[in-house]
């Protein structure tokens, strides 16, 4: 069960309209540097091609701004968004810590890339809305939920994509007609043969809506280190879900 957080007025942003047909995603960085600069370049390589990245929470520790993040993720050509997130303050307690950049709204927030809506979340256990539980394997726990009225009160509105994070696990699932994406962690992934809490190289999501109806891969970043000069980029995908 998610602890008690004062949740903001503005919780549910409105929404947000971006034509895309290249959608990355990426979370749980938890980046330091004062210029981003550990975000790993793979996940840079990794959304070329895209026009749209959202962030999906906890990009950042301590003081680093979110929009510095969001800066570095824009020099690859794509527009990034990212939603709010329940991170602790200095007392060890969870709170939702105010952001001034336009590009971060909402805990959760509804993107509008034409034919599609996405849900953008950080923890599907927290409010606004009902909690999903997320288990430590990494998928929602459904059971005894209605679903698409569980969705439709955290967005304020049916979305057919719902993309959350926090578990630092890569999922995909389709359940009741909506997709369920997290696309893991850039920095600190977990899952088998990895360690807890010990950086490494991870994970981003893409949602590639060029066919029609979407699908989601994951690729794992450690396989777009040092590619041969001029080659194509060698993509690990995994195809997890489509629609």
């Amino acid at each position: 069960m998610a602890v008690d957080v004062r949740i903001p007025e503005d919780a549910i942003a409105a929404v947000t309209r971006v034509k895309a047909t290249r959608v990355g995603l990426l979370s749980d960085d938890h980046c330091t540097a004062e210029d981003a600069s550990d975000l790993p370049a793979e996940a840079l390589r990794a959304f070329e091609g895209c026009d749209l990245i959202i962030q999906l929470g906890h990009g950042c520790n301590g003081a680093l701004k979110r929009g510095t993040l969001l800066d570095r993720l824009e020099t690859t050509g794509a527009k990034a968004l990212a939603v709010l997130d329940v991170s602790m303050n200095e007392k060890k307690e969870p709170v939702v810590k105010p952001q001034d950049d336009p590009r971060v709204a909402g805990l959760t927030r509804v993107i509008d890339i034409g034919g599609y809506t996405i849900g953008a979340i950080h923890n599907l256990q927290r409010a606004p809305g009902p909690e999903i539980p997320l288990p430590a394997g990494g998928l929602p726990d459904f059971n005894g939920i209605d679903v698409a009225a569980a969705v439709e009160e955290k967005f304020g509105q049916r979305v057919d994509i719902v993309a959350f994070a926090g578990s630092h696990r890569p999922t995909a699932i389709v359940k009741d007609g909506i997709m369920f994406v997290n696309p893991g962690s850039t920095n600190y992934p977990k899952g088998p043969g990895r360690v807890p809490a010990k950086k490494a190289m991870g994970t981003v999501g893409i949602l590639d809506f060029s066919r029609g109806a979407p699908t989601f891969e994951v690729i794992e970043l450690s396989v777009l280190t040092n590619p041969e000069p001029g080659a194509a980029p060698m993509i690990d995908k995994k195809v997890a879900a489509s629609m």
